[in-house]
């Protein structure tokens, strides 16, 4: 079988390569991509954890079939794959054989095309999950608070918003989800009123941290379940620490590298932890530099916070027993996630937020 070129035109990370996941899955073809760059305000452009070790854009994160990300056209295979490019790119393969096929992102609608007819028209669906079909949306009943922009959770890293609506749909319900952008919440946090739960993500915005801390402080306060995932974990082990006498002034290393007091810290030997690891009894997508300082665990412990999961000294999971549900990883379940299997750890957080619904 020759090469299937498919040339993507999307501006947008989360939208760049769905067509051609969605192609590649149907096919069970391979499926390599031809790096992007992106314009504008979009940080968590290339954040997809790919099982060979590092990051790739952020739009692939649905694909069962990715093999890598490259740069330049000469590592790329040569037959027997789906390749997805930036159309701005078709002059870089001009002279080399296979079918070519055109994805057109319609704002609305992902359309995949040789010509007339579409071969596969995709649909969003309120959480930005794509299908050929078109679904019916009904009210919502739980609501959700989401820390961050939804400019960054629909057009930059749409796993979390995704992986939610996977759990609400294995659960039937349908959520009203609130984005709560860190740099502008309030003082007295009056945005949390109301909401049933609130999911704190990862990302590599340092600006993000210290509104992060805040919301987990107070959803621990006030009983409200919360799931920290990668940063939303890290924020949630600071806010711990910094209720103990002396640790107020609590900090990441990577948000403020001089600061006399670090809860986060880089590895000793400076790797880079990306991957698709071992995690309890299954696996869990990892991308990430710095651990929990471990001359801090017994200020963790006095906080009442627990350590349910770690890998040699460090902590993977953590949680506070008498609480309805505040939870965090260092990982990345979002990325695990799937319409037809949900991640059970976003169940689990969906389901507590529906028992404090009552």
């Amino acid at each position: 079988m020759s090469l299937i070129f498919i040339l993507d035109d999307s501006p947008l990370p989360a939208r760049y390569g769905v067509t051609a996941s969605h192609w590649a899955n149907q096919h069970r073809l391979p499926l390599w991509s031809l790096r992007p760059d992106f314009c504008g305000d979009v940080p968590d452009s290339h954040q997809h954890v790919a099982r060979a070790g590092y990051c790739v854009t952020s739009g692939l994160y649905r694909s069962d079939t990715l093999q890598q990300e490259v740069s330049t056209v000469s590592a790329l295979p040569t037959a027997d794959a789906v390749i997805v490019l930036p159309a701005t790119r078709a002059a870089d393969i001009a002279d080399l054989p296979g079918t070519r096929l055109y994805s057109h992102d319609g704002g609305q609608a992902l359309t995949l095309r040789d010509n007339a007819p579409p071969l596969l028209t995709l649909h969003a669906d309120h959480y930005g999950r794509w299908s050929a079909t078109p679904t019916v949306e009904t009210p919502p009943g739980l609501r959700i608070g989401l820390i961050g922009r939804e400019a960054d959770h629909r057009q930059a890293y749409p796993a979390t918003l995704a992986a939610l609506g996977d759990a609400a749909a294995a659960l039937h319900l349908t959520l009203d989800i609130r984005f709560l952008p860190p740099a502008t919440l309030s003082i007295d946090l009056h945005e949390l009123d109301g909401l049933h739960g609130v999911l704190l993500p990862g990302g590599s915005s340092m600006a993000a941290v210290q509104g992060q801390i805040r919301v987990a402080q107070a959803t621990r306060t006030r009983a409200l379940p919360s799931l920290g995932l990668c940063l939303g974990m890290q924020s949630m082990s600071t806010a711990a620490v910094r209720q103990q006498p002396g640790y107020a002034g609590a900090i990441l290393a990577e948000v403020a590298p001089d600061a006399a007091l670090h809860s986060f810290v880089a590895f000793a030997d400076h790797r880079h932890r990306c991957g698709v690891l071992p995690f309890a009894d299954g696996e869990m997508h990892y991308n990430h530099r710095y651990r929990f300082n471990p001359a801090l665990l017994p200020q963790l412990k006095a906080s009442g916070v627990q350590v349910n999961a770690h890998t040699d000294d460090i902590v993977e999971a953590i949680t506070l027993p008498d609480h309805p549900f505040w939870q965090g990883v260092q990982g990345h379940p979002e990325l695990a996630s799937r319409p037809d299997a949900p991640h059970p750890l976003i169940t689990a957080f969906l389901l507590a937020a529906l028992s404090q619904r009552g």
